[in-house]
């Protein structure tokens, strides 16, 4: 069988392509629906991976390969030690479940993804881009005009949460999904691809998440290393330099104390997808770069003009001032609580879903988190440094499995999906992004279609007609 699909036999191909689709509609829901959050969209999420993965088996059976490769050792390790934990402490095991079930799923969605063929995964990345380009979109409304349901406003600024609600969490699947699209990025690309990558940052942009920004500058170093400095540059220039112009055009409807400016917005997004589509054609050479810098300082001026108005410089001093800062006090409390958990209760933390983190804030009040904005340190307050260990196992085996499948010469896909894995683990260093099934699933889903398919199963050799009846008799 051919590393691209499980063979060219058309019962087959139909079922891996019908796995895929559902993948594909089981990422929509999950990000439209406030990222699986809760328990209605969880089930629906957790019925079409179900459904795909078992459409994708029977295509391709599983085998050896699958074992071998696949993190399922790792996954069931941790999965175990949660359900071990929670009898342990005699405390309920629906947080062991939740954990074994996204494990579970992380691991079939691998399975599946490996079963399609180039189309279906080429047609799979397509179309999670799409949904990430949604997220973008309603975030981008929901800042432009104010609306409640598709913006968050904390500390005087409005920032786009769109359909996840939370700009960290819309920020999450942002990031990875704009490093795959750029690693796609090559001399004269296709300009829709372009618009789709420059979209992706302006979302990003516009959540001001600052574990976003670390998540993304960590991600493209990753992806300079593995295709190369100039390259990454070049391709990250246009959509780089778009994003900051669509930014700008929002910035005047960010401060709550001013009204919403959709002039500027709408003229910022016009202008950053414009520029965009002409540096990437452009900055392959110096004086395209020069030419490109030119045109980014003059569509900046032009939306001060035209939207901003003589009210842009207190809008852009009042969102520097409220989110260009490292200080984050209750993280910083949330995070120092669950240190305390772990000091406590260090080998079997206190049970899966069971943290509770209290502190005292500075003007005395006591301050209470679920989520220590921290996965790992979450990790390791429910279930101990046993769990943390095996969470660290299973991180190793997933990057062992990614750096496994490497192609020869690297290859942009594959970058891509490196790059977007690893930002995802650096954002869960600041926020509860693996408590969101949706987020996780897109990022397994970018991974997942960067892997070879399996190897088929070796059959045993039959022994020779002659030997064998010289066996019988």
């Amino acid at each position: 069988m051919s590393a691209a699909g499980p063979g060219e036999r058309r019962p087959e191909r139909a079922l891996t392509g019908a796995a895929g689709l559902l993948l594909l509609v089981a990422v929509t829901v999950g990000l439209v629906g406030q990222g699986a959050f809760y328990g209605t969209v969880q089930r629906l999420v957790a019925l079409l991976v179900a459904a795909a993965t078992l459409l994708a088996l029977i295509a391709w059976p599983p085998n050896g390969d699958d074992v071998r490769r696949l993190p399922v050792h790792a996954a069931l390790a941790l999965a175990a030690w949660a359900l071990i934990d929670a009898v342990l402490l005699g405390v309920p095991a629906a947080g062991a479940a939740g954990l074994a079930l996204l494990l579970a799923g992380v691991v079939a969605t691998l399975a599946t993804c490996r079963r399609l063929g180039a189309e279906d995964r080429q047609l799979l990345l397509t179309g999670v881009t799409a949904a990430g380009l949604v997220v973008a979109l309603t975030g981008w409304l929901g800042v432009a005009w104010r609306i409640d349901s598709l913006a968050w406003l904390g500390d005087g600024i409005w920032r786009a949460s769109a359909t996840l609600t939370y700009p960290n969490a819309a920020a999450a699947v942002l990031v990875p999904l704009a490093l795959v699209a750029l690693a796609r990025l090559d001399r004269s690309p296709p300009p829709l691809l372009v618009v789709a990558a420059t979209g992706l940052l302006g979302g990003l942009a516009a959540t001001l998440s600052r574990a976003g920004a670390v998540a993304f500058v960590v991600g493209l170093a990753v992806l300079a290393c593995l295709r190369g400095p100039r390259a990454t540059a070049r391709a990250a220039a246009g959509p780089c330099a778009g994003a900051v112009v669509v930014l700008a055009g929002l910035v005047p409807s960010m401060p709550a104390a001013a009204p919403p400016r959709p002039v500027a917005a709408v003229t910022g997004l016009a202008a950053g997808l414009l520029l965009a589509v002409l540096v990437s054609r452009v900055a392959w050479s110096r004086a395209g770069a020069l030419l490109a810098a030119g045109a980014a300082v003059a569509a900046l001026g032009g939306l001060v003009l035209v939207g901003g108005g003589p009210g842009a410089g207190e809008a852009l001093g009042a969102v520097a001032e409220g989110r260009v800062s490292l200080a984050s006090p209750d993280r910083t409390g949330a995070l120092l609580a669950a240190r305390q958990v772990v000091a406590d209760h260090p080998l079997t933390g206190v049970g899966p879903g069971r943290a509770q983190l209290r502190w005292e804030g500075s003007d005395g009040a006591t301050r209470f988190f679920a989520y220590a904005h921290n996965e790992y340190a979450q990790v390791a307050a429910e279930l101990g440094l046993v769990g943390l260990a095996l969470l660290v196992a299973l991180l190793a085996a997933l990057a062992r499995l990614l750096w496994r499948s490497r192609p020869a010469g690297g290859g942009g896909p594959w970058a891509g999906a490196v790059a977007a894995t690893a930002a995802f683990a650096v954002h869960a260093g600041f926020d509860f992004v693996w408590h969101l099934p949706a987020v996780v699933l897109a990022v397994t889903v970018l991974a997942g279609t960067a892997l070879p398919a399996p190897a088929p199963n070796t059959p045993v050799p039959a022994p020779p007609r002659k030997e064998l009846h010289e066996a019988t008799t």
